[in-house]
């Protein structure tokens, strides 16, 4: 059974049908890509899997139950990670950390013993103790992605992770934490708009356009140059090699 499942999904935006009639599964230690030109509904998506926005019609299931927006259980499995991040104000890095894990894995958790590693990995040690607040765009995003870590939801749900500023360091990172988190039988399902990045740093390829799904493909076993020819054409990204 799947973990996370869009069944005939459907969501409008006035008179537009953003998506319709939508049917995906993912499963436990799967990372799923998500592409789609500006506009594809690749964010609605998410936002819908996550139960951060309500939708016109199908049914969004867990572990084979349906989705209630108003059960915080339910809720509590999973985490959207907007592509701007988000976090608690005046909090240090440390602390937001800690507020996340408390908030998703309750009050009594404590936050992971590799914390202190995955500062390091991230490039945050320097900041720990300092606000979120007053740190760079980049360095922001990494102290919500440490924050996810701790949290340590059953899926994770984030948006455009490699437009978010970051450095090399810091894309290098979020790279072991999703493999670590996809270890622990994590499902990870993140959009962008790179076919090269996904179909390198994914299990799955998902293109979102026009409403409805127009590849579902895996990446294993495949030719990824040709796979990303083919995300290309779908993208109507012109080949500088042909």
């Amino acid at each position: 059974m799947p973990l996370l499942e869009a069944a005939g999904l459907g969501k409008r935006y006035g008179s537009k049908r953003v998506l319709w009639d939508v049917d995906l599964a993912f499963e436990p230690g799967e990372i799923v890509a998500v592409l789609g030109v500006n506009g594809a509904g690749k964010t609605t998506l998410l936002g819908c899997l996550a139960g951060m926005l309500g939708w016109d019609r199908g049914e969004v299931r867990m572990d084979g139950e349906k989705l209630n927006r108003d059960r915080l259980d339910q809720r509590q499995r999973m985490m959207f990670l907007p592509g701007e991040g988000f976090h608690f104000g005046g909090a240090d890095t440390i602390r937001n950390a800690a507020i996340f894990s408390e908030l998703w894995r309750g009050i009594d958790a404590k936050p992971p013993l590799d914390i202190e590693e995955w500062l390091e990995r991230l490039g945050l040690l320097e900041v720990a103790f300092s606000s979120v607040e007053t740190l760079s765009r980049g360095q922001r995003y990494k102290a919500v992605l440490l924050a996810l870590h701790c949290a340590d939801p059953d899926i994770w749900l984030i948006d455009e992770p490699f437009a978010a500023g970051m450095d090399a360091r810091g894309m290098e990172a979020f790279r072991q934490l999703v493999r670590a988190a996809a270890t622990r039988k994590r499902c990870i399902v993140y959009t962008t708009q790179f076919p090269e990045l996904a179909v390198r740093f994914a299990d799955r390829i998902v293109v979102v356009g026009g409403g409805g799904i127009h590849l579902n493909e895996p990446t294993r076993g495949r030719d990824l140059e040709e796979l990303i020819r083919q995300l290309g054409r779908e993208l109507g990204i012109q080949d500088e090699h042909s």
